[in-house]
């Protein structure tokens, strides 16, 4: 049990382990892809307040190794200096956790949703060049991936389902497709998301 302020400034106690596992607790995984973090509500003033990043998330079995850092992390994990003692792979937020547990969940493979969401992003960006696209997994429906595209002009978020074998054939290609850009810089590294690709690309221009 941790102790937690609120922004009322009420200390709140949460239930924040620093290491959750998969293996040892198995219900977590429902949960986090439901987006249901360890979390309590501040007797005060009634706001939730979960608990505060970073924390670890491993599954021996699964091969999973994961530190989950605050958004504030962000730059420097685009730059590569987050966490610089770890050795574990990064993702950054509850939002990209949530979106992890939905992966394993669906027993998927993080690289080709990876590289299924970069080919979404392209075509929401030809269609709306201005718009700051971001792309999300939002799980398995009717046998097909189903995934939110928010931050279209039109303020809604787009829905699109992909059929099984689509992702079926991007896991086929990986290890062809790792190897060259843009799936190299976007596999590259500790923190592993199409999301740093902007980053990069005016970081080479400037």
């Amino acid at each position: 049990m941790k102790q937690i302020a609120c922004r009322c400034d009420a200390l709140v106690d949460v239930d924040a382990p620093d290491i959750i596992d998969f293996d040892a607790d198995p219900s977590y995984i429902p949960k986090l892809a439901a987006g249901d973090s360890p979390s309590a509500n501040c007797p005060r003033c009634g706001a939730v307040v979960r608990a505060e990043l970073p924390f670890r998330v491993v599954s021996k079995s699964r091969g999973l190794d994961l530190v989950v850092l605050p958004e504030l992390e962000r730059l420097s994990a685009y730059r590569g200096k987050a966490d610089a003692t770890g050795t574990a792979e990064i993702v950054l937020g509850y939002q990209e956790l949530f979106e992890r547990a939905r992966m394993v969940r669906d027993g998927l493979e993080p690289k080709a949703v990876e590289a299924l969401k970069y080919a979404l992003q392209g075509k929401a960006e030809e269609s709306e060049p201005q718009a700051e696209v971001s792309v999300f997994y939002n799980g398995m429906k009717d046998g097909s991936l189903e995934f939110h595209i928010m931050g279209l002009k039109s303020g809604q978020a787009g829905v699109v389902r992909l059929p099984k074998a689509s992702y079926d054939k991007v896991a086929a290609d990986l290890p062809a497709m790792s190897g060259k850009e843009p799936y190299r810089s976007i596999f590259s590294g500790r923190y592993r998301s199409i999301k740093k690709l902007g980053f990069l690309s005016s970081a080479s221009e400037a």
